[in-house]
């Protein structure tokens, strides 16, 4: 899995446990704020969804020889 991959898993399960957590509050600014974050979270998640899909794609794109040590 790819670290961009690995990193969206984590935002969602973040976004997730926000929920989760506002779900338990009374106060209804609260809770608007937690599910603000998961909103937040989950664009996050998305976004590197989206860089992971570039940098595959990019990846047919790469110089082979630019992977050499120098």
């Amino acid at each position: 899995m790819s670290d961009e991959l690995d990193t969206a898993a984590r935002y969602r399960l973040h976004a997730e446990e926000l929920r989760t957590i506002a779900a338990d509050r009374e106060a209804l600014q609260n809770r608007k704020i937690l599910l603000n974050l998961a909103d937040d979270y989950e664009r996050m998640a998305e976004t590197m969804l989206k860089i992971d899909k570039t940098n595959k794609a990019m990846s047919r794109f790469r110089d082979p020889s630019s992977d050499h040590a120098r």
